[in-house]
């Protein structure tokens, strides 16, 4: 049978198969973050918010590949190098760094 890890915590995106990040971006732009921290081109058809999600996915990239962020080795969460491995096992605090969330106001034309 297919062992599916479920992550505790709410607003939790996959960014690999062992390496999950907390954020505010909507699931339905999770693939193009997922993109992003890939190394993969963005996509000129994508919305504003899903281009921004790519964008943050690079970001996290960089920052990961440059060492300012590690993989916690409790939870495999991407987290700065000042949290660390924790020992504990709560779930990260509000405090920690986040992505910001984007909010877009859009108008269709009929």
């Amino acid at each position: 049978m297919l062992r599916v890890q479920k992550t505790s915590y709410p607003n939790v995106a996959d960014l690999t198969d062992r390496i999950y990040v907390n954020t505010q971006i909507l699931p339905e732009n999770y693939a193009a973050l997922r993109s992003g921290f890939a190394g993969y081109p963005s996509n000129p058809r994508w919305t504003v918010a899903k281009y921004q999600a790519w964008k943050i996915g690079r970001q996290l990239r960089d920052a990961y590949t440059k060492g300012h962020m590690i993989v916690r080795s409790t939870d495999s969460m991407l987290v700065p190098i000042q949290e660390g491995d924790s020992l504990d096992d709560k779930p990260p605090s509000k405090n920690i760094w986040k992505i910001p969330q984007i909010r877009l106001i859009g108008y269709q034309t009929v």
